[in-house]
């Protein structure tokens, strides 16, 4: 009784879980729907292998007599010349399925409106179609017209007419032509006209360059090398400045370094010696104003000039101007003279100007795409932000971020003219700083 009781229980199947089948989402759970997946999936085989179902194809499509001499055939060299090759059976559609129609590239924009034009062309002629649009037009634009000037005017709003701001010839500039300019200038607002190199871009430089070939993620071995040679080399003028600058600020060898004790001695030095010889040149002073006296000298009669002496001055300088005189005159008749010279002299201080403004244009063009110092700072190229050798990966997923897009476009900005380059304020405390020591946490000195 226990052995037929043990092979019902291993001979029961397992109790099916009891599912509630009134709700929607219990439907997919509860029922087996493999069947009917695979005969779904039989069909749409068949449609793609035959075109259809195989039991609504006709038996000629699917059976076929086979008649030819399988001998003869293989021994052909023209059937095996027409025959396909295999890429092309790979690149064939595999499907029985139509493909299905784009809309989209099948229709044309402005299709039904260029068959009615070409019907009506032929209708009523080659010009009626246009010509009657335009009369419409026409029509309906002064039907508006007089609509709008019977109609009220809204509240609110201005009665003018629709004109240019910026037009001479507007509302606005008939009532100022013919007027004085300083009546215009006193009364009235001129425009400013713009200067013409606003309307010039302040540099050639695109906004957006395109980046070397090394800072891609996966760059080539030669591109990548190159770029960590240029890299390598502005390092290598960073540093040889840096030592520049440490050899000018260093104490020269074999003297002593100056102390405060030193200092304030240098800046005292001098001081009492200056103020004893002082004391001893005021008194000098003192004792001569006492002894001197103010004399006056009577005018000699010795030192008049005579009538005759008077002569002979006045003759001295009259020849003195006609000789300065004949002098200016000769060199100008030797100017005349030198015509040829004066003009060589010319000729060659146009070549020199000539050539001087060649000079010009052509720096000019050498740094039309540098950019110019627009305020007290240079403009400093940005680091290279470059990925070493070993931190090189070969995909985008491991690559890790360099540098920032906000200072790269800042960047761009003072390389194209547009922003002058700056630099950060420096705090600078104007007062000491005064500690107060509170009384509640005062520090305690033994």
């Amino acid at each position: 009784m226990a052995e037929q009781r043990g092979a019902q229980v291993a001979e029961a199947r397992p109790k099916r879980k009891k599912m509630n089948k009134n709700k929607k989402k219990n439907w997919v759970k509860c029922s087996d729907v493999t069947d009917v997946e695979e005969f779904l999936e039989d069909v749409r085989l068949q449609e793609r292998t035959t075109g259809g179902l195989v039991k609504d194809q006709p038996d000629a499509s699917i059976f076929f007599f086979d008649t030819k001499n399988k001998s003869k055939d293989r021994n052909s060299n023209k059937s095996r010349r027409d025959r396909p090759l295999k890429i092309d059976l790979i690149l064939q559609p595999s499907s029985g399925v139509d493909t299905p129609l784009n809309l989209s590239v099948q229709q044309v924009p402005g299709a039904r409106r260029a068959r009615r034009r070409v019907a009506r062309c032929e209708r009523y002629g080659p010009n009626s179609g246009a010509d009657a649009r335009a009369e419409r037009l026409l029509l309906a634009r002064a039907r508006a017209a007089r609509k709008r000037a019977s109609a009220p005017p809204e509240p609110g709003k201005a009665e003018r007419p629709f004109y240019d701001l910026w037009d001479s010839n507007g509302p606005l500039g008939k009532e100022l032509q013919g007027q004085d300019d300083w009546f215009l200038e006193q009364t009235k607002r001129k425009r400013v006209k713009p200067h013409i190199l606003m309307l010039e871009k302040p540099s050639r430089v695109p906004a957006v360059e395109a980046p070397l070939p090394g800072l891609s993620y996966n760059p080539a071995y030669e591109d990548h090398q190159m770029l960590l040679l240029d890299a390598h080399a502005v390092e290598v003028k960073k540093l040889r400045e840096q030592k520049k600058l440490e050899r000018r600020l260093r104490f020269p060898a074999g003297q002593e370094r100056p102390t405060q004790a030193s200092l304030f001695k240098e800046i005292c030095e001098g001081l009492f010696e200056e103020s004893e010889g002082e004391e001893e040149a005021e008194k000098a002073d003192v004792e001569e104003g006492g002894a001197k006296k103010v004399s006056v000298r009577a005018v000699s009669r010795l030192d008049k000039k005579t009538p005759q002496q008077r002569r002979r001055e006045k003759a001295a300088k009259d020849q003195e101007r006609r000789r300065k005189a004949e002098k200016v005159a000769r060199v100008r008749g030797l100017e005349a003279q030198q015509l040829r010279r004066v003009r060589k002299e010319v000729h060659a201080r146009q070549a020199e100007l000539a050539r001087r403004k060649l000079h010009r244009q052509e720096k000019r063009l050498r740094n039309i795409n540098k950019p110019k110092r627009l305020g007290r700072l240079k403009y400093a190229e940005p680091d290279v932000d470059l990925k070493l050798s070993d931190e090189l990966v070969g995909t985008l997923r491991e690559l890790k971020p360099e540098g920032s897009l906000l200072m790269d476009r800042f960047k761009s900005l003072h390389k194209r003219n547009m922003l002058e380059p700056r630099e950060r304020a420096k705090f600078k405390r104007k007062h000491k700083v005064k500690y107060q020591e509170k009384r509640a946490f005062r520090e305690i000195t033994l």
